[in-house]
């Protein structure tokens, strides 16, 4: 986590800590109303505190007897998630995405331009942007066996709502600072991702969640962060405008 990431987590549990209902902002109340439903009023003080493990629940706030879990995201533009590509190309196996599939996602993350046999070129590293003029029929060949709403569905649990580290699931996401943030509770989150399904990138992605190398290797004496060629990084773009969208388009068409 960035330094900017762990200070927003302190500014939210200084926000809501020793405070009661009505010292919060109107946002902020609007907010503790969603989570804690009827639950909530003015009468005793929140609690809020850090989460001091590496989970998705960033922070806890707790009113009376309930406590609810929270992630947090700082920008528009967020790492979601992040993992070594070999737990990953497992996960995908756990999914039963077929091998030559896997290979897909595999051959984009570490970017070797291939022969005409398909044999891998060492000496050719080629930049994201080089490999998807070369390969993005392959890319998109991955990202539609990718979007289907179980699998969605799926990921949505690991990389945004539990991780892989806890049994237990966030109860709500919030996005941006204290000053100006959105959220979604936990079951908007898989309709949001679901009703992205469609939207296209050109980088591999399911719904509105890309994947790619948390850093990309080319020349052979860049040994800057060089372990970080090895894992995946999940990103969701957009994420305060698609909660935004979100919220205005489809939750008001239900009422």
């Amino acid at each position: 986590m960035n330094n900017y990431g762990f200070k927003n987590e302190l500014d939210f549990v200084a926000l809501f800590n020793n405070k009661y209902l009505e010292e919060l902002d109107e946002n902020s109340q609007f907010f503790l109303k969603d989570i804690f439903g009827d639950y909530i009023n003015k009468n005793e003080k929140i609690k809020s505190w850090k989460n001091s493990l590496n989970q998705k629940t960033d922070i806890f706030i707790k009113f009376k007897n309930q406590v609810k879990k929270v992630s947090l995201k700082y920008r528009n533009k967020n790492t979601i998630h992040c993992e070594s590509i070999d737990s990953f190309k497992s996960y995908l196996k756990s999914l039963d995405i077929p091998y030559n599939i896997i290979s897909i996602y595999a051959n984009f993350h570490y970017g070797y331009m291939r022969d005409e046999n398909g044999c891998v070129i060492l000496s050719q590293k080629l930049s994201t942007t080089e490999y998807k003029e070369l390969y993005q029929d392959e890319i998109d060949c991955f990202s539609n066996t990718l979007n289907k709403t179980k699998i969605i569905v799926d990921m949505v649990d690991r990389f945004i709502i539990r991780g892989t580290n806890s049994n237990e699931d966030i109860d709500a996401l919030v996005c941006g600072s204290v000053d100006d943030y959105v959220w979604l509770l936990k079951y908007d989150i898989y309709d949001l991702a679901l009703y992205k399904r469609y939207i296209y990138f050109t980088s591999p992605h399911a719904s509105c969640i890309t994947m790619g190398p948390k850093y990309r290797v080319i020349k052979d004496n860049d040994f800057r962060n060089i372990k970080d060629k090895y894992y995946v990084n999940i990103r969701w773009d957009n994420l305060k405008t698609d909660i935004e969208e979100f919220k205005k388009t489809i939750k008001n068409n239900t009422r």
